[in-house]
């Protein structure tokens, strides 16, 4: 591994995902996907994508953020993670990410049109694309009928 592994942060996100799953699944739900059991890959915490509904084709990760969605014009995720989301959209998912930052928590579908500037940052230089702020949608898991995209929702954080 290229850089020592943080087990402080990884419990910080282990518990936003927790705390997300089961308003994630609502959520998607909702929005007439089925009845949505998005589960984690316990078997294998080094899975890039962190939930997966193989019956209703849907997928979300979950990035966990420790400042407020105003801080920043962009929010940065792996290439890697987007990479992997356009794999299986390939195979007929639909994929997500979710954005959980101090204040409120965002989403957005991840779709074979869209283009992202690029950023190496870390102490590793890891190549990241930036995801406008102004693309991502406040996620509410009590939204019902309607899609994440164009949606303009009040957000609820997920640590409510």
């Amino acid at each position: 591994m290229p850089f020592k592994f943080n087990k402080e942060l990884w419990t910080i996100g282990q518990k936003i995902e927790d705390e997300a799953l089961p308003k994630l699944n609502k959520y998607f739900t909702g929005l007439g996907f089925g009845d949505t059991q998005l589960q984690r890959d316990e078997n294998n915490i080094w899975d890039i994508l962190d939930f997966k509904d193989v019956n209703n084709k849907v997928i979300v990760e979950v990035k966990g953020r420790l400042i407020p969605s105003t801080k920043f014009e962009d929010t940065i995720i792996t290439a890697s993670k987007v990479m992997a989301g356009h794999q299986a959209i390939d195979d007929g998912y639909k994929v997500y990410f979710l954005f959980v930052f101090t204040d409120k928590s965002m989403i957005i579908e991840l779709t074979e049109e869209q283009s992202f500037k690029v950023r190496f940052t870390g102490t590793n230089c890891i190549k990241h694309y930036c995801i406008p702020i102004t693309e991502l949608k406040d996620f509410d898991p009590d939204e019902q009928g309607s899609s994440v995209q164009g949606s303009s929702v009040q957000g609820s954080s997920v640590q409510d």
